[in-house]
């Protein structure tokens, strides 16, 4: 009943925050995909199943961004990217991932 409700909340907010966004922004189909491609990110770099390594990672993220702004801005993502592909390599389950069960 409240996993219901709460679904049903956020499905109500989220569509009342699209009407309202809908005039002021211009709206197309791939809208989400920018700031999905970054949340994956985020999680990858954080760990499956970690909030504070979402955190971290967010983190991670928007001062690698800032950085690949500030130095070459057509070479913001590729920084987000290598930081994901850096920490890849040094902790395969991201940053605060727990080890896979054998």
């Amino acid at each position: 009943m409240l996993f219901a409700f709460t679904f049903g909340l956020g499905a109500g907010l989220a569509a009342f925050g699209g009407v309202m966004a809908g005039p002021v922004a211009s709206a197309y189909p791939g809208m989400g995909v920018e700031v999905l491609i970054k949340a994956f990110i985020v999680v990858v770099i954080g760990g499956l199943g970690s909030l504070k390594g979402a955190a971290v990672g967010s983190l991670l993220v928007g001062v690698a961004e800032t950085f690949g702004q500030a130095l070459a801005s057509d070479w913001a993502m590729a920084i987000a990217y290598a930081v994901m592909a850096a920490v890849l390599l040094w902790r395969p389950t991201g940053l605060f991932g727990s080890e896979p069960a054998a």
